[in-house]
């Protein structure tokens, strides 16, 4: 007769079991994973126009119903709207370019004078530091004959090198820039991704604003299923989502508006900085990537003080500003507008922002982030974590 396992050797037996079916499982997400991440990557010069075409009719939904409450028919009312942001983006680059291409070119003629200007900065500024800590050990020697002080020799050295790499280095920030974009767009299609993803944003965005409405309200009826609770499942998830991005992306925009506008115009008026409205302007359009598009606007608006000014002072104020206005959208501006649509902790934003940008790539992953991110809290939270979830309101 044979032995019959233990009470033991059956928990044993299906805790092994288990264990190995959830080995499975990993295995096979991420695979899954791994799949879907590469196809995302060889299909980014479709993949990119289509996330900033859908994430700029999302934008632009509110002004078409807007003129379509003033009694424009639809297509007049997206081609209003369509041709209107077209306006306004020639406008700015009639405004930008020729004075981003002649102060750029003032900047690298100068750079030897700003050279100049960091060294005898850096070495005013070790003086400084030592006079005022009145400590034997860091008394500069008062005869001519004494050696100089090696840390401001060091200091003063390191800055002229650093300024003349950076002087070398120019010429090749544009090639570098370049090959940044081509890794954002690129992908079975090469170098020609670029040219295709710049191409195709106008034409995805109008057909979005053009047939918005009527994907709206008959996107159900085209998913590949019958009528079943499974069917209604997916369309309540899929809303959920959808009421998430909507909320996420207008009022990420309103607040990226409100601190370009007033980091701008603080800028200009308190620092009198060159560029200070196309720092302005950045803040604008990178706000849409929460806190690394501020971060991202604060660094060119440091040098350029420092450039500019060749004293600690003003890249200190300008740094005062970013940082009032950060804490003026994260206490007043942000909860005001956005308030809970998202519901992430902000150090689940930033990580999100740095994981996604790692995984997907680029521009694309930046901007989806937080998208991406609250989708899997829905999936988690609906599915794990709380069952009954509440489908917040489409605005």
């Amino acid at each position: 007769m044979p032995m019959l396992p233990t009470p033991f050797q059956r928990k044993t037996l299906w805790a092994a079991a288990t264990t190995l079916a959830l080995l499975v499982i990993a295995a096979a997400i991420i695979l899954v994973g791994r799949i879907v991440i590469d196809s995302i990557a060889y299909l980014r010069p479709v993949l990119l126009p289509l996330a900033i075409a859908g994430i700029l009719a999302y934008l632009l939904e509110p002004a078409v119903r807007w003129l379509e409450s003033l009694r424009l028919s639809r297509t007049w009312s997206v081609v209003v709207v369509f041709f209107a942001i077209l306006a306004v983006c020639a406008g700015i680059l009639i405004w930008i370019l020729p004075s981003l291409w002649h102060e750029g070119q003032s900047f690298v003629t100068n750079l030897p004078t700003y050279s100049q200007q960091a060294e005898t900065l850096v070495t005013n500024t070790i003086k400084e530091i030592r006079r005022v800590s009145e400590l034997p050990m860091f008394v500069r020697p008062e005869s001519a004959t004494e050696p100089a002080d090696p840390l401001t020799t060091y200091l003063s050295t390191a800055t002229t090198d650093g300024v003349q790499w950076l002087q070398a280095q120019v010429p090749g920030m544009a090639a570098s820039t370049g090959r940044f974009l081509k890794n954002s767009a690129s992908g079975f299609l090469g170098g020609l991704g670029i040219l295709l993803s710049l191409v195709l944003v106008p034409l995805f965005l109008f057909f979005f604003l053009y047939d918005g409405k009527s994907i709206s309200e008959n996107w159900s009826r085209y998913l590949p299923l019958r009528a079943s609770p499974l069917k209604d499942e997916i369309v309540s998830l899929l809303s959920e989502i959808n009421g998430y991005l909507i909320s996420f992306f207008r009022g990420q925009l309103i607040v990226s508006i409100i601190d370009g506008v007033l980091i701008g115009f603080s800028l200009l008026l308190f620092i009198q900085l060159d560029f200070a409205l196309l720092i302005g302007l950045l803040v604008c359009v990178l706000g849409l990537i929460p806190y690394a598009g501020m971060l991202i606007c604060w660094i060119p608006a440091v040098l350029l003080a420092t450039a500019q000014y060749g004293d600690w002072w003003h890249p200190f104020w300008v740094t005062i500003i970013f940082l009032v206005a950060n804490q003026l959208e994260g206490i007043f501006i942000s909860p005001k507008i956005v308030g809970e649509s998202v519901g992430l902790h902000p150090l689940t934003v930033i990580v999100s922002v740095l994981a996604w940008t790692v995984i997907l790539g680029g521009l694309i992953g930046a901007l989806l982030a937080v998208p991406l991110t609250a989708t899997l809290k829905v999936l988690l939270k609906r599915y794990f974590w709380d069952r009954e979830s509440v489908t917040p309101e489409t605005p």
